[in-house]
């Protein structure tokens, strides 16, 4: 397989490993929240979400808006940790395709990287009041990472594909 890579310049590489850092930085800056303070943030913004997609929200009994309130929560925190890891998959995607290596490189280097955050963070979580790690929120971290990695690589190939080269990236070494 030949090696390829997407950029050269330095600066590039530097920023997009300087993005990786801050993404990384956020995520370890929402995950040292104790649990109080990151549950009322999600429960108001589910709240919000309900209020404005719930015909009658505000004439709903006090429990029904209760239960409905704790699955919007969940489901909201599960495809923030989701959306937040496949935005650090494509900038870890995108800083691995700085150096030269194969496809099978990018793909694999990028989704380790993204996998180990997840689980380290997951592990500082043990450490946080009120909150404790989830081997279910590693496995969505990393699917999370593969998705935002299988995104760039499509739009990346497709540039290629206009640039008429249908079948590699190998002319951007």
């Amino acid at each position: 397989m030949q090696k390829v890579s997407l950029y050269r310049s330095p600066w590039l590489r530097a920023a997009s490993i300087a993005a990786c850092v801050l993404l990384a930085a956020f995520i370890f800056s929402m995950s040292a929240e104790p649990a109080t303070v990151s549950g009322d943030r999600s429960t108001g913004i589910a709240e919000q979400i309900l209020s404005a997609v719930v015909s009658d929200w505000e004439q709903m009994e006090l429990h029904a808006q209760n239960e409905m309130l704790s699955s919007a929560d969940h489901i909201l925190r599960k495809i923030t940790h989701f959306c937040i890891y496949t935005a650090l998959g494509v900038l870890l995607c995108l800083a691995s395709l700085g150096f030269a290596a194969t496809r099978r490189v990018h793909v694999l280097r990028s989704l380790l990287i993204g996998a180990l955050y997840a689980a380290s963070d997951e592990l500082h979580q043990a450490f946080v009041p009120g909150r404790g790690p989830a081997v279910t929120d590693v496995l969505l971290d990393s699917v999370g990472a593969l998705c935002g990695i299988a995104v760039l690589l499509l739009i990346v190939c497709c540039k290629c594909n206009k640039r008429q080269d249908p079948v590699s990236l190998s002319h951007l070494r």
